[in-house]
């Protein structure tokens, strides 16, 4: 098994130690009028939903705890439930993904080393959400991952499953060692439907010194399921969600406003902390 690969780093953005007794709450706050995704954060809406900070940190070396302070707020109609979520950053980092970079010794594209902001934020859909991919618990995940260059141009965040089975299951899959000694399987199947990016291929022959690997894609389906959208100024992003509160897909988790639910974020700058994150969190719903 040995170390993680990167593509696999993307989903351990919720590797976290102990928990503490109580999990911090975002209460969501019916309102009459939503708020638009469109990341500015200035509706009027998010005046009535109280901001909770969280420290979200490195577990891993480098950089050992390292943090980066979140804040999310959360409202619902009674159709939709939305996020307001801000982080710093420093540097906007929306430009480009891993593009193709030409060779010249080679003769041939190679990857370039450029890598865009993302953030992750994961709900629990069955089994018991514990925040941490290596607990050996069977379970699955509902996560959100909204990237700067990849999704957020299209106005989405790609919708995808985590789940996690003692069995090796159909499709494509890694298998982990679990902290109690097991094993376990780990599968992040992208929701049903079109993609929101499309990954190419790198040309036969040069095309210019850097082309895209990522194109986007328009997605359908429940993989449409999450608007998103997010503006980075002075330092800092603003970031705006919507999904219907049951989108009737079984691929998702299903919002019912008298219950809580576990959830974690990640923040993710130029994709190098993967697992910068929150633990775990509550989200608990309230009327007018």
């Amino acid at each position: 098994m040995g170390k993680f690969p990167f593509a696999m780093a993307v989903a351990l953005m919720m590797v976290t130690g102990a928990h503490p007794a109580q999990d911090p709450k975002v209460e969501s706050v019916q309102v009459d009028k939503a708020p638009v995704t469109d990341g500015k954060g200035d509706d009027e809406a998010w005046a009535a939903a109280k901001a909770l900070e969280v420290r979200a940190k490195r577990v891993m070396p480098p950089n050992l705890d390292a943090a980066t302070t979140v804040s999310i707020r959360s409202v619902h109609t009674g159709t939709h439930v939305y996020f307001l979520i801000r982080w710093k950053d420093e540097t906007k980092d929306d430009v480009a993904h891993k593009p193709w970079a030409w060779d010249a010794a080679k003769n041939a594209y190679v990857e370039g080393p450029e890598r865009e902001d993302m953030f992750s934020i994961g709900f629990e859909q069955t089994g018991t959400f514990d925040a941490d991919m290596l607990s050996g618990v069977e379970a699955a995940w509902d996560v959100w991952h909204w990237k700067a260059t990849r999704t957020n141009p299209q106005g989405y965040a790609m919708d995808r499953s985590h789940r996690y089975t003692r069995a090796k299951p159909e499709g494509k899959a890694k298998e982990f060692k679990a902290k109690d000694g097991s094993t376990i399987w780990i599968a992040r199947p992208e929701d049903a439907g079109d993609t929101v990016e499309k990954k190419r291929a790198a040309p036969g022959s040069k095309e210019g010194d850097r082309v895209p690997q990522y194109l986007p894609g328009t997605p359908t389906g429940s993989a449409a399921d999450v608007r998103a959208k997010g503006i980075w100024a002075d330092g800092w992003w603003t970031l705006e969600l919507e999904r219907k509160l049951d989108t009737g897909n079984a691929d998702d988790t299903k919002f019912d406003l008298k219950r809580a639910y576990k959830f974690a974020v990640g923040p993710h700058d130029r994709t190098g902390d993967m697992d910068k994150a929150s633990g775990v969190l509550e989200l608990t719903f309230r009327g007018r």
